[in-house]
């Protein structure tokens, strides 16, 4: 999407979990037409993309009881605040942007670095982020990729083949673990946006046949395989997370998205049920982050 198309974003307020799910189901282009460029919640609040004004007439019929809060009216430059503007590199990783009608961008030079026992540069990752968010530039998804750089350097002593993306965004962790070498990743996201945008982005990077994205709660995917368990979410979902197990019987965890008193908590709440060492941490003012070894179960 070039940055300066104007969007028209509907923030509505959905009455009842009835509704939420009929507004889920609903096959929303066929309602409102192929202006709609996106669909999104953040909580009880349903928020449509679209490149053009339009009416929200059918939606109403078909979900008595929507009502719209407000109208926005955003340029894509303004609604992602300069997500992807600059290449990204950490490790052998090199995250590049790519906006629709522009090509394939060339390579940037990038500063001379260790490529921490990486025999050469990887093909690069190309990133749209769309409408949802998580180019990669965050504090915990860059921890994050450090922390796949170290993994699966060709040094590691067991590197995972197999991953699981709990709260994947526009699919960077998984992109990147697969470019790295894992051979099977799945990411799991709430949101419609980001699962969209996730594999456009698999396939944009011919990652497809080894990455695959689908919508829907962490919760619901908790033992899904994966030897290597990658979560950049906020705190409550791991606790729900600890309390189905989704950690338990895994390799390695990448644990983020916490505030450094939030990440102490969950490492005591991980221990109760885990034997395990912390290869690697990264802390900021903000955020801190873990990779993690699991050593065995407590019974």
């Amino acid at each position: 999407m070039r940055p300066e198309t104007l969007l028209t974003i509907y923030e509505l307020k959905v009455p009842d979990p009835r509704s939420r799910d009929l507004l889920d189901q609903a096959d929303l282009k066929g309602l409102l037409g192929e202006s709609l460029a996106g669909f999104h919640w953040e909580a009880d609040f349903a928020f449509l993309f679209c490149l053009a004004p339009l009416s929200l007439d059918p939606l109403h019929a078909r979900i008595p009881g929507l009502e719209l809060q407000t109208t926005h009216l955003l340029r894509y430059d303004e609604w992602q605040d300069g997500a992807a503007a600059t290449p990204l590199y950490i490790g052998p990783l090199a995250i590049l942007p790519w906006r629709e009608g522009a090509g394939e961008p060339a390579l940037a030079p990038r500063e001379r670095a260790s490529l921490g026992g990486y025999p050469q540069q990887l093909p690069p990752l190309y990133i749209d982020p769309g409408l949802a968010f998580g180019y990669g530039g965050h504090p915990t998804t860059k921890a994050c990729l450090s922390f796949l750089s170290r993994l699966f350097c060709p040094q590691s002593p067991a590197i995972p083949l197999t991953a699981l993306d709990l709260g994947s965004g526009t699919g960077v962790l998984s992109l990147a673990a697969a470019r790295l070498g894992a051979l099977k990743v799945l990411g799991v996201d709430h949101s419609h946006l980001a699962a969209e945008n996730a594999n456009f982005n698999a396939r944009l990077n011919n990652l497809d046949s080894q990455v695959a994205f689908v919508r829907g709660s962490a919760a619901d995917y908790a033992r899904a395989p994966g030897e290597l368990v990658m979560a950049n979410i906020p705190l409550f979902v791991h606790w729900e997370l600890l309390a189905l197990k989704a950690y338990s019987g895994r390799k390695y965890l990448i644990l983020s998205g916490l505030l450094p008193r939030e990440a102490e908590k969950l490492l005591e709440g991980l221990a109760e049920s885990l034997s395990f060492s912390v290869l690697d941490s990264h802390r900021d003012e903000r955020w801190s982050s873990y990779l993690v070894a699991v050593t065995g179960e407590r019974l």
